[in-house]
């Protein structure tokens, strides 16, 4: 009797993995290209260039439909009433040796629809946060930078939600956590990828700038997709989801 009992119990623990990898293909029959649902949010800056005059306005927005395509599924889904919250950093690196704030000398302009919140950071640079219009079945924010001073910018274009992840603070994600959709994988949590849309966004320009900001501001975390970004390795803030840009002010 005792060696049957144990017999069930082996048995039953040997199962279990194989039952629970059963039930998450069950749930979720999808090939995961990345864990968790990566929603790609399209980034577009206009004019799209890689040098700029003084004077010039750079209109930067993400517009986009709320049939969301998922680089970890790898498939396209309805996915309505998203607090989609972009977040913006801009630095201007000065000779690799020091930065200072993008947004402060040049002037940005947000509309209060947008519910847009300045902010001052020391060791990174003025920044804003702000909320997406959802309406009519597609989500919106748009912005604009009309430039003042020269030197070599980084853009970063992200999102609120990836910013608590980042820092430790996923609890504050609560309000995003809480939506669902058809075909959604129960235990897959989200990751918003914000994707340059409009052309090249001119990283590999800008090698030496973003090696400052890596050693400088960000403690080795930035990274590439691909690791293709000259000496940055795989860090947890992946350029290219995170609408990382590279351009130039001239006179």
């Amino acid at each position: 009797m005792k060696y049957n009992i144990l017999l069930l119990l082996f048995l039953f623990l040997s199962c279990t993995p194989v039952d629970n990898e059963a039930e998450f293909k069950k749930n979720c029959p999808y090939e995961l290209q990345f864990p968790g649902h990566n929603l790609r949010v399209p980034v577009t800056i206009e004019p799209h260039q890689l040098v700029y005059e003084l004077g010039d306005t750079l209109k930067i927005s993400a517009i986009f439909t709320d049939s969301i395509y998922d680089l970890g599924t790898a498939q396209t889904f309805l996915i309505e009433n998203f607090p989609f919250k972009p977040v913006s950093l801009l630095f201007n690196v000065e000779e690799n040796t020091s930065h200072t704030s993008g947004y402060g000398p040049n002037d940005l302009h947000i509309s209060s629809i947008f519910s847009p919140d300045i902010f001052g950071s020391s060791s990174l640079a003025n920044g804003y946060n702000a909320r997406a219009i959802y309406s009519d079945g597609e989500y919106k924010f748009e912005s604009e930078l009309i430039l003042k001073q020269t030197g070599r910018y980084i853009l970063f274009f992200s999102d609120v939600y990836e910013t608590n992840l980042n820092s430790g603070f996923a609890e504050l994600n609560y309000e995003a956590d809480a939506i669902t959709f058809e075909g959604k994988c129960p235990t897959l949590g989200y990751r918003i990828c914000s994707v340059i849309e409009s052309g090249d966004d001119h990283l590999e320009e800008f090698e030496s700038e973003l090696l400052y900001l890596d050693n400088e501001v960000y403690s080795g975390k930035l990274g590439s997709i691909e690791s293709s970004i000259g000496p940055l390795g795989a860090g947890g803030i992946r350029l290219e989801w995170n609408g990382g840009f590279g351009f130039e002010v001239v006179e």
